[in-house]
């Protein structure tokens, strides 16, 4: 352990620790910067992380140095402070300052800095300042503004060190040189998008977000990526019930600071123009609005009868809602009806990073409950007896095997639970519009076997349902089960049924290879 000195105050760290990272702790904030990023390697070439340290002769910046012992370290004294500012003078010198139609502004290291170090009179005139490419489009994601980058080289760095793909690179010397796309490139990775989190200033900017929305208007909720089975933690940035961007959230042991392209891009789905709003009701051959009333007079007359009975879910639905759904159908059909939705879908290829080749964020949740997967095949052969009642919850079967449609035409009543008028829901008699993941409270298992949170970011549009209540109001219905009349109720009862202590719902620890035993509380049977 190193006992140092900084600003005044005996602090100890250990042998290795950056200087940087030491002074930012003991200052409750980072020194200013451009180029320091904990995740990539140092490049050391910005130079505002300077720091004042006694017995040295000049000025040392803390990214590239680490601490030792009796070392005194000033980080905001009056020359640090004019060096500081020297130098964001030479940023500035060619930088537009193009603040009001930029994207970054409100979230800008180069705006921060200025207002905490410069306020000084500019010594550059107008005339001196080189003028470079803007508004570039150089990749399907990504587009760069030349001129207002500062060759802070984090890109660079990212696309060396963690993606491998290197696509972008700085190019000529002096004050011409400027970061570009390699020849016969574009920056079209899967990760590209992350260059825009990680630039300080607006040189990168995203072509998604793009003029779309003041950055400090937005607000910020924490949730969970949908997009696979690794469960990138995620922030839901939105205003007046509308997504506009997704980023990542730090989660060392999920996802470090980074999150996936494709990911990013599943907040469009909750306000994709097919989202269904209203219960539909098929009446004379067309699938017509109806009341909530009516709907759910149907919705129970139909559960409550007499015809055999079969329900499908996905893995797309929360560990809570699972644990309703196996309750609910386990009840009223023959466990062995009761599936956790069609073995195979969802799966694709992956990478050697992030996103997995499980495209489903919750199939760990399905394996912990019992609820087991039918190939399409045999499906359609349980289907293909006398009059049948057919009720899927989420997800869209006939989509990933199209003979299903055929198979669903011929039975007596299909109910659909879901968010979107796809191809399954065509097929349907009944459907019933509920919650997607970023309009509720829900519990993800990702492939590790951790227990994830994510909170509610935005209103469910028109007669829409929230999952859980829908499910708990059908129990109380229609079996002689105690339903749960709050999300920490339902919470305790996924608890118990899971056979793990509540707490474990919400302290984002692992639960590795745990499959709890359920034959004893809900039997199963028959060829799945």
């Amino acid at each position: 352990m190193a006992k140092l000195t900084i600003d005044g105050k005996q602090v100890e760290f250990p042998d290795g620790t950056r200087l940087f990272d030491a002074c930012s702790e003991v200052r409750g904030e980072p020194l200013p910067h451009f180029c320091y990023h904990p995740d990539l390697s140092i490049a050391g070439v910005c130079r505002l992380c300077q720091v004042e340290i006694e017995g040295m002769p000049k000025l040392t910046i803390a990214c590239n140095t680490t601490v030792r012992d009796d070392m005194v370290v000033h980080t905001n004294s009056d020359k640090v402070k004019k060096s500081v500012q020297k130098i964001l003078e030479m940023h500035l010198i060619n930088h537009p300052v193009d603040c009001p139609i930029c994207d970054q502004a409100g979230e800008c290291g180069l705006q921060d800095q200025y207002m905490e170090y410069g306020l000084y009179e500019s010594e550059v005139s107008i005339a001196d300042k080189v003028n470079k490419a803007k508004a570039e489009v150089i990749g399907p994601h990504v587009i760069l503004d030349k001129e207002r980058c500062v060759l802070c080289t984090r890109c660079t760095r990212f696309l060396d060190e963690i993606t491998g793909s290197r696509e972008l690179g700085i190019f000529n010397r002096g004050d011409r040189a400027e970061i570009g796309v390699a020849p016969g490139k574009e920056l079209n990775n899967n990760y590209s998008l992350n260059t825009v989190d990680i630039c300080p200033v607006g040189a990168l900017t995203s072509r998604d977000f793009r003029f779309q929305k003041r950055v400090w208007l937005l607000r910020s909720t924490p949730s969970i990526c949908p997009g696979c089975a690794t469960g990138c933690n995620i922030r839901v940035d939105h205003e007046a019930d509308r997504i506009y961007r997704l980023k990542p959230r730090r989660n060392n042991e999920v996802n470090g600071p980074w999150m996936c392209d494709l990911g990013r891009m599943e907040y469009k789905l909750v306000h994709d123009e097919k989202r269904l709003k209203v219960p539909l009701l098929r009446q004379n051959s067309e699938l017509e609005p109806i009341l909530w009333q009516q709907a759910w007079s149907e919705l129970t007359t139909l559960l409550g009868g007499e015809v055999a009975g079969v329900a499908l879910t996905s893995a797309g639905q929360t560990l809570e809602e699972l644990v309703l759904y196996r309750l609910l159908f386990g009840d009223i059909f023959a466990a062995d009806r009761v599936w956790g939705g069609l073995s195979g879908f969802g799966l694709k290829e992956s990478d050697d990073f992030l996103l997995a080749s499980d495209r489903m964020p919750n199939r760990t949740s399905l394996t912990w409950l019992g609820l087991r997967e039918i190939k399409p095949d045999d499906l359609s052969q349980k289907l293909s007896g006398p009059a049948q009642l057919v009720v899927i919850y989420g997800g869209d079967p006939v989509t990933a095997d199209s003979k299903l449609e055929s198979t669903l035409a011929d039975c007596d009543c299909v109910i659909y639970l879901g968010t979107h008028l796809n191809a399954t829901a065509c097929t349907a008699n009944l459907i019933i519009p509920v919650s997607m993941w970023a309009e509720k409270d829900g519990l993800f298992v990702n492939k590790q076997g951790r227990i994830q949170t994510f909170h509610r970011a935005v209103s469910r549009p028109g007669e829409t349902r929230e999952d859980w209540r829908l499910l708990a109001d059908l129990l109380a219905e229609l079996t002689a089960h105690q339903p749960p009349t709050s999300l920490p109720q339902l919470r305790r009862l996924v608890a118990e049924e899971l056979g793990i202590k509540p707490t474990s719902l919400v302290s984002d620890l692992p639960v590795t290879g745990f499959i709890p035993d359920l034959s004893a509380r809900i039997p199963t049977g028959g060829d799945h």
